[in-house]
């Protein structure tokens, strides 16, 4: 049995499902210590492992609004950082929630931070709701000061003192009570429910052209959370800060890789995804995530199955052993990315993704731009009539050969190609033979052994149809 044999032998279950509503559809957010939360597609955030929800209520001059039953809701995600938009129109204008999550200084934990801001001409009220979810219970539900509590866990915090406050048990409609002018200016006292219907609201005054932020913790947060909570353009950089270390990859009308591998960090660890981080130049990162699987060896283990003998899947493996500290493994792996068969996968849609997440669709990405040859690398082995006048860029990918990159350029109807490949060392620490490049979608007569170069390709009058790498 072969080293990279023997570390596949290491296999044991996966990581359990993950629980709470934060499995549910929407956009995940989260921090670098595993909080996670989902906001849906009406600004609703659910926290992992919780069993309430806290959603947003908007009181206009005409009437209240909710954005779960409201039509003119749209919702988006400006950036490639986990960061979702939700407006909802109000009388003719504009309230936007803007979610995003972070961690509270000192040690109050993470939360998400929800930023409302009222682009209406006039001044609106807030209520901030606390409900059970789905299938889930809240027995107990209190008011603290600024503070909502769920059965002795905050469940949201506003950033100002309230205006009015609401509790009901099953017996009661929030949203009754809210509408109808119900609610009280001093905090009831706490209410107990025993059919764990309990629900609550602090209701908020918002300017017109003002903002407020309310916080849904992970934590004990007791603090302001426009305070203690860092900002959007803070987390934005942060993550852009992360992403610059990433491969990249544009091409026309293309997934864009960065936005799917902040999906890919922030999903549950799965042997797929440790690998595409890896592939993509986030080897330490696909590092911590190994931990989710109970143990390194064995997450490695489980990785290395799930490379199978895909030589490009081998390629990122070997990079991840090597960050591992495995050097003998990361050879290994590098030798048998070199000595694979490569597939007959003529009959497959090209560039598809085999499933819908971030890891499926990022293994496609690659492989849409580069595959393994029988003596090197093949680019761009196809190139639709869409992309043809318009710009390819790909930096630092993870290649049997070595890290990869190369752009696309185009004078007239001629493309330019200029690329730079860092060679991978083999087995005696030196790069093991040469490594021939072509480019068949675009110029089929075009083939270079140069590790970096530019030259400008002949015009091709026909798109090249998919072929099977090294056919």
């Amino acid at each position: 049995m072969g080293l990279l044999d023997r570390w596949r032998s290491r296999r044991a279950p996966g990581p359990a499902e993950p629980s709470g509503s934060a499995g549910a559809p929407g956009t995940r957010v989260g921090t670098d210590d595993g909080f996670r939360a989902v906001v849906d597609a009406r600004g609703t955030v659910a926290v992992q492992g919780r069993d309430h929800v806290v959603e947003w209520w908007v009181g206009g001059d005409d009437r209240w609004y909710a954005p779960a039953t409201e039509a003119a809701v749209r919702q988006g995600r400006p950036g490639d950082a986990p960061v979702v938009e939700t407006r909802m129109r109000v009388h003719g204008a504009d309230v936007v929630a803007t979610a995003w999550a972070g961690q509270a200084d000192g040690s109050q934990g993470p939360a998400v931070v929800v930023e409302l801001a009222n682009e209406t001409a006039v001044p609106v009220a807030v209520a901030v709701v606390v409900r059970a979810t789905p299938g889930g219970r809240v027995r107990g539900l209190a008011v603290d000061g600024r503070r909502l509590v769920a059965d002795g866990v905050v469940a949201a915090v506003v950033d100002r003192d309230p205006g009015r406050h609401a509790l009901v048990d099953a017996g009661g409609d929030l949203w009754d009570e809210v509408v109808g002018g119900r609610a009280t200016v001093e905090p009831p006292d706490p209410i107990r429910c025993r059919g764990g219907r309990a629900a609550g609201a602090l209701v908020v005054p918002l300017p017109h052209r003002a903002a407020l932020r309310f916080a849904v913790p992970g934590g004990d947060l007791v603090g302001d959370p426009a305070a203690v909570l860092p900002s959007v353009d803070r987390v934005v950089a942060g993550w852009a800060s992360r992403l610059d270390r990433a491969a990249r990859v544009e091409v026309p009308d293309g997934d864009e890789p960065r936005l799917l591998l902040v999906d890919l960090l922030l999903a549950d660890p799965e042997p797929a995804g440790v690998l595409e981080l890896a592939r993509w130049g986030l080897a330490a990162e696909a590092l911590d995530r190994l931990d989710g699987f109970g143990d390194r060896s064995l997450g490695l283990g489980l990785v290395a199955a799930a490379a199978g003998d895909d030589r490009g899947d081998l390629a990122a493996l070997a990079d991840l052993f090597e960050a591992a500290g495995e050097p003998t493994a990361a050879t290994d792996a590098r030798a048998r990315s070199r000595a694979a068969d490569l597939p007959d996968d003529r009959s497959a849609p090209f560039g598809a993704p085999v499933g819908d997440g971030p890891a499926a669709r990022l293994r496609a990405l690659a492989r849409l731009v580069v595959r393994p040859s029988a003596d090197g690398l093949d680019l761009l082995t196809v190139v639709s009539d869409a992309w043809r006048g318009r710009p390819v860029e790909v930096h630092g990918l993870a290649t049997p050969a070595g890290r990869l990159g190369f752009a696309v350029r185009w004078h007239g109807e001629r493309p330019a190609l200029l690329w730079e490949l860092q060679r991978s060392p083999g087995p005696d620490g030196e790069p093991d033979g040469e490594v021939v490049l072509r480019i068949p979608g675009l110029d089929p007569s075009f083939a270079t052994t140069a590790g970096t170069g530019e030259v400008l390709l002949a015009a091709s009058a026909e798109p090249t149809p998919p072929v099977a790498p090294g056919r």
